[in-house]
């Protein structure tokens, strides 16, 4: 009977960790479109706002304030604040990269060469947290260059969406970096206490921030005022999709399963979307840039699921 209760656990996680993938996969579409229509600048601004109303209502609930106020018994010190503000500045800049980096390449270069955020991100963690590294990790991150450069031929031998799609690349990596350091500053902050209600609403409070700062600096906010609704609405969309849909059916999900299945789903992402786009959005794909992209998603998982089970409890 113990069996048959745990194996129906597992069939009720699943279709929660599938919508992981899903709700990201469909959160990158969203984002495509919105740039067609009004450039990359406004993005993480209305990005954003979904996630900072999120934090603000768990925060509300889980009744957490108290954690950032100095004289109160909950208060969790200056240096975890100052990790999730740091983390919320720099996947701002990041953000803005990745959206220009999605108007020169599409979805279908963007969103794989992003998901390298997890080689940063494991290697950040063991220089500055001392997380050992799994020998399949770095399997994984042998398959993820690999299929990078599968990816970048197929496309160089294909119809890329625009003549500077190559300059996509340098600037999603650097996006994949900012989430890799952006992901142990969350680690860094919530391991010394934070509550996960006050890491959402002190980066995303950040990050709508940065972002008005962002469009004002470089004299773009103007575009602010010329966006179009229907961007506006996608960019919303996208936000509610992987800041709130997907981040819920992540929780949901590891709750009735292994973390190592969920993280197996949710690395799916990449391929995901890549069928998206190569379907609603009509972006080029070969039989190379698939093949390179499946490698990134297998590198992702090994990436994911072997991770050391101390990081997995913490």
């Amino acid at each position: 009977m113990e069996g048959d209760s745990s194996q129906n656990a597992h069939r009720r996680g699943e279709p929660w960790a599938l919508g992981t993938a899903l709700g990201y996969a469909s959160a990158n579409i969203f984002d495509d479109l919105a740039v067609k229509l009004s450039g990359p600048f406004i993005g993480p601004l209305f990005r954003g706002l979904p996630s900072l109303a999120q934090g603000i209502i768990l925060m509300a609930r889980h009744r957490t304030l108290g954690q950032l106020r100095p004289r109160s018994p909950q208060y969790i010190g200056l240096r975890p604040i100052l990790a999730f503000v740091t983390a919320g500045v720099i996947s701002t800049v990041g953000l803005f990269l990745y959206y220009l980096a999605m108007v020169l390449g599409g979805v279908v270069i963007t969103v794989p060469v992003q998901e390298t955020y997890v080689i940063w991100g494991t290697l950040i963690a063991w220089i500055f947290l001392g997380e050992r590294i799994h020998r399949y990790a770095l399997a994984g991150v042998l398959l993820i260059f690999v299929g990078l450069v599968g990816l970048s031929y197929g496309q160089l031998r294909g119809q890329p969406i625009s003549s500077q799609w190559y300059l996509a690349i340098p600037l999603v990596l650097t996006t994949a970096l900012t989430y890799g350091v952006s992901g142990v500053l969350w680690r860094y902050g919530q391991l010394r206490g934070a509550h996960q209600s006050v890491a959402i609403f002190l980066q995303f409070f950040t990050s709508v921030i940065v972002a008005v700062l962002g469009l004002i600096v470089a004299g773009q906010f103007v575009t602010l005022q010329a966006a179009a609704g229907r961007a506006m609405l996608e960019l919303l969309a996208s936000g509610v999709l992987s800041g709130v849909v997907a981040t819920y059916c992540m929780f949901t999900a590891l709750r009735l399963m292994a973390v190592a299945r969920v993280y197996a789903f949710s690395s799916l992402t990449p391929l995901v979307a890549t069928l998206f786009a190569h379907f609603v959005l009509h972006e080029f794909l070969n039989g190379l840039m698939l093949a390179g992209i499946v490698l990134v998603s297998a590198g992702v998982i090994l990436t994911q699921v072997f991770r050391p089970a101390e990081e997995r409890q913490a």
